[in-house]
């Protein structure tokens, strides 16, 4: 595996330096608001949607805590949960046409999105990620020190 660096590590832990004991949970928010921009990212440019049901599945989880880590967990599920998982792996979601690979149409079937919904946005989030953090937890540390 490659090892992948990204510019804004340096500004990120001297940002952590100042915040002290507030660093954690201010991780924690800036994590959460990236899981909420990545969500909305997928819901309007790449989850498949015939019915809604699948995009409406959609979820960030508040921030849990625990020691030095901060998780935030995102995903697509509840009633559509079997579905979610199928249809994320299937490199034909969204591009269909309404027939399948036998020629049968379907009665339902998506007309917009791709496969990899949640993935493809989640990786282009990872772009320029520690930038954003960096940036966000400098404005807490400068905002806590007025």
């Amino acid at each position: 595996m490659a090892d992948v660096t990204q510019e804004g590590g340096e500004r990120v832990e001297r940002a952590l330096q100042l915040l002290g004991t507030r660093a954690l949970p201010a991780v924690a928010s800036l994590l959460y608001q990236e899981g909420e921009r990545i969500m909305t990212d997928s819901k309007e440019h790449y989850v498949p949607v015939d019915t809604g049901v699948l995009r409406d599945s959609g979820y960030v989880e508040p921030p849990a805590m625990t020691g030095t880590v901060a998780e935030v967990v995102l995903g697509y599920g509840g009633p559509a949960r079997a579905y979610a998982l199928v249809v994320h792996e299937n490199p034909r979601a969204g591009k269909t046409g309404g027939v399948s690979p036998r020629g049968k149409r379907y009665k339902h079937y998506a007309r917009v999105g791709q496969w990899k919904y949640l993935s493809t946005p989640f990786q282009l989030a990872a772009d320029g990620l520690l930038n954003r953090l960096a940036a966000g937890l400098e404005a807490m540390a400068n905002a806590s020190a007025r």
